[in-house]
């Protein structure tokens, strides 16, 4: 069989079966295409289509469609080639890895954020009950009321919480204390 590349129309296609018949410019017999001839192309043929191809002989004998191609339909392979400059510029393991720098870079900046705010808590952290060390229950007086209030650890505004002894704040070892001691339990 010549192996010099035919052209032709696809006049019938059974996409579910993946093959048709391609009616040749030159010729009369519809040459029988299957999908495999059409290794690489970017889309499935539709009806319509020209299709450029070789001829080649089964194992049975009869003739079919070999190498072909749709034109206008630029093959995967042919599509690699002509990458975009940014494909060239940023390749898709570049993005993956910056992707991932991103993400590790974001570790490190919610560390670091967070070891400047737990420092600068530091300053503000409870003074150990002269009375008795160690006691993490903060009374404060509401600037606003004047109400006497008392704050455990976990509870919202906990931290926010200073302790000014000047001003008759103090701290407590246990909430029966504070109660003890005219304080009731802050709402936040």
């Amino acid at each position: 069989m010549e192996n010099r590349k035919q052209r032709g129309i696809l006049t019938s296609w059974k996409d579910d079966k993946g093959f048709g018949f391609i009616k040749p410019d030159r010729g009369k017999a519809e040459v029988f295409i299957h999908i495999s001839a059409l290794k690489g192309s970017a889309r499935r043929p539709r009806v319509g289509d020209v299709i450029f191809y070789e001829l080649a002989t089964a194992d049975h004998g009869k003739v079919r469609a070999c190498n072909a191609s749709i034109q206008g339909v630029v093959s995967e392979p042919a599509a690699r080639k002509h990458k975009r400059k940014n494909d060239k510029l940023f390749p898709k393991s570049s993005y993956l890895s910056g992707i991932a720098t991103l993400a590790i870079l974001g570790i490190i900046f919610t560390q670091l954020r967070n070891f400047q705010f737990n420092t600068f808590l530091r300053q503000f952290a409870p003074i150990q009950s002269v009375v008795k060390p160690a006691c993490i229950i903060k009374g404060n007086i509401s600037q606003s009321s004047g109400n006497k209030l008392y704050h455990v650890p976990g509870m919202e505004d906990y931290g926010n919480t200073v302790i000014d002894l000047s001003r008759g704040e103090r701290w407590f070892c246990t909430e029966a204390e504070a109660i003890q001691n005219g304080w009731r339990r802050a709402p936040r």
